[in-house]
């Protein structure tokens, strides 16, 4: 997938787009369903595939005291639209002047002169320009006069509820992880890098953990977790991920600590990711040390059990 930075670095004319418009945070079910109608018609009249995105999110731009945190950062969102087979990314900078710009000048400067799009395919909800007053009426009114067509893609729904990104915090925040697991179409991740922790995981508890410094602004709810730990090359371990302030050693702030099952090695420095499969249980305090590690083993067991299945799914 090509991604480009900014109308200004779009110099090549990719040959009838079809444009997919949206935040796209958490690359979840009903983003996936826009991705899927974009490239069916980019293959109907042999034409390029095109996902436009914003950066930052304008909820960053628009209500900034609201901090919003994000499901996907940028990178992790980017991936993920590339793994979805889109030809091209367009990253556009949202700040306060294209906030500004309004739903006539949006489509007739942006989509038509500048884009020269043949098709868009947006969401049931989907409302753009200034302050949102542009809406899919508007959108279908100027495609007819100017020449492109526009699809309407409905809601997607689990449980009888459309998918949305709101209801991914909910429930990834609640430690929910098989619901956001059939919101987002896969585990939810998390990305971090390794990093020197309190030195106790191996030497008191008998479980080293790899202690992550995390650079995902959505953290799962406080809890221990059945998860599958990513390393380089798509290599993929059973692990068990703590995710609180440790109450029974009163540590403070918020740690996420991992034990990885059946593996020896080094991990400080590098750049694992967790992918989120099952809670476990909530995080408690402890006595001391010694009914922390009879329970951390107790974990470990059910751990491996529930990632068993997952594994043999991801070997096929």
């Amino acid at each position: 997938m090509i991604v480009v930075w900014g109308l200004e670095e779009l110099r090549v004319r990719h040959p009838k787009p079809v444009a997919t418009i949206g935040n796209f945070d958490g690359v979840h079910l009903g983003h996936q369903a826009l991705f899927a109608k974009t490239l069916e018609r980019a293959r109907a009249i042999g034409g390029t595939s095109l996902a436009m995105t914003f950066e930052p999110h304008p909820m960053r731009v628009l209500r900034p005291a609201v901090n919003l945190p994000l499901i996907t950062p940028l990178e992790q969102k980017l991936k993920l639209i590339a793994e979805h087979g889109l030809d091209v990314a367009l990253c556009l900078r949202f700040d306060q002047d294209f906030a500004r710009l309004s739903a006539d000048d949006f489509v007739d400067k942006l989509l038509a002169a500048r884009l020269h799009v043949a098709e868009v395919v947006v969401g049931y909800d989907f409302v753009f320009g200034h302050q949102g007053l542009g809406d899919l009426e508007l959108l279908k009114g100027k495609g007819e006069s100017l020449g492109f067509a526009v699809h309407e893609v409905g809601p997607v729904l689990v449980e009888g509820r459309p998918v949305s990104s709101t209801r991914v915090r909910q429930e990834v925040g609640s430690g929910n992880m098989e619901a956001a697991r059939q919101l987002l179409g896969r585990h939810y991740r998390v990305c971090g890098r390794v990093v020197a922790g309190h030195g106790r995981g191996g030497r008191l508890l008998g479980f080293p953990t790899a202690n992550l410094r995390v650079t995902d602004e959505l953290v799962p709810g406080a809890g221990v977790y059945a998860v599958l730990v990513e390393l380089n090359h798509g290599r993929l371990i059973k692990g068990v991920t703590n995710i609180g302030s440790n109450p029974t050693f009163a540590d403070g702030g918020l740690n996420v600590e991992t034990h990885l099952l059946d593996f020896k090695g080094d991990l400080y420095g590098r750049e694992i990711t967790l992918h989120f499969v099952e809670h476990l249980r909530e995080e408690k305090r402890f006595a001391g040390p010694e009914p922390l590690a009879a329970q951390i083993g107790r974990d470990v067991k059910k751990a491996h059990e529930v990632l068993e299945a997952w594994m043999g799914k991801y070997r096929r």
